[in-house]
């Protein structure tokens, strides 16, 4: 079964390192995403089973209220990633539902350990 990854992230090259290294694990990445205005309208086009979402994005809202838009709409598991790690951003990114939580930068051996999980839960 071919799953699809979603990519959030608005550092151009840790963006494109993540989805190399994931196509280059047999997953496919239909888009990679900068902002949180552009989530919505790639998640109903793509439908990914899965979404490695950065916390803090340059937009209006942040990575963990783009997730809870999303999650209004469709159950997809997420992976969250950030490079200012508090445990008050963990808790609160925690609190949607089928999601975990990295700290950058992110090791691609965590990175593909969380995703196999992520994506095996959702099965």
């Amino acid at each position: 079964m071919d799953r699809k990854i979603l990519i959030v992230e608005d550092e151009g090259v840790v963006a494109l390192e993540m989805q190399e290294f994931l196509e280059g694990q047999g997953y496919i990445v239909p888009s990679t995403v900068t902002s949180a205005d552009k989530v919505m309208p790639e998640v109903m086009t793509h439908q990914p089973h899965l979404i490695i979402m950065d916390i803090n994005l340059k937009s209006f809202i942040d990575g963990i209220d783009t997730a809870e838009r999303v999650s209004l709409i469709k159950k997809i598991p997420i992976i969250f990633v950030t490079a200012y790690p508090s445990e008050k951003i963990k808790e609160r990114a925690l609190r949607i539902e089928e999601s975990r939580y990295l700290v950058k930068p992110v090791k691609k051996e965590e990175l593909l350990r969380q995703v196999k999980i992520s994506l095996s839960e959702k099965n």
